[in-house]
């Protein structure tokens, strides 16, 4: 009698895995189908560098040293940057939020341009699609930022849709 209900109970244990399993493939299908297109330009300037070397241009990796001119270092503005990303992609963790204002994104663009920032060129092509209302990058702009950072945890999956964003946006600047 209790082999019966052992097996019983583990069977429908079992069916729930099952289930919770093909679910989450489901979503993980969904979730890539969500995905933008790779901006290849983009793609180029991150991984460009003005350093000469080949191991230089094979990673986009930033530095945290002061700048000397008042800007700040360029891995406080690329955490910037990728916090305000987190107000359009869809992503299991976020650490850090910064809204997304015309005005925020005029001063980070005219941060970047008179910096002399590695990657300046990225930013400033990233923050000029913003400045014309296109965030279709914002995945793109967050994951390579998060993945300076070695992120392991947070990758974006894609862009939230506008009720999504509204939410976060309550949620966070409200």
């Amino acid at each position: 009698m209790i082999a019966i209900i052992a097996g019983g109970i583990i069977a429908f244990n079992f069916s729930g895995v099952k289930d919770s399993i093909g679910n989450a493939l489901d979503r993980s299908v969904a979730d890539e189908a969500e995905m933008p297109e790779e901006d290849e330009e983009l793609a180029a300037l991150a991984n460009s560098s003005s350093k000469e070397s080949e191991e230089a241009k094979e990673a986009f990796e930033v530095s945290d040293e002061k700048t000397g001119d008042g800007l700040p270092s360029e891995r406080q503005f690329a955490d910037s940057i990728h916090h305000m990303t987190h107000q359009k992609v869809k992503a299991t963790q976020k650490w850090g939020h910064l809204e997304i204002t015309d005005e925020r994104i005029e001063q980070k663009y005219e941060t970047a341009k008179k910096s002399n920032y590695e990657y300046r060129e990225f930013y400033m092509a990233a923050l000029e699609d913003w400045m014309e209302g296109d965030f279709s990058n914002a995945v793109q702009v967050h994951n390579t930022i998060w993945n300076e950072r070695d992120g392991t945890i947070g990758k974006a999956r894609g862009l939230m849709m506008p009720e999504e964003e509204m939410e976060y946006k309550i949620r966070h600047f409200d």
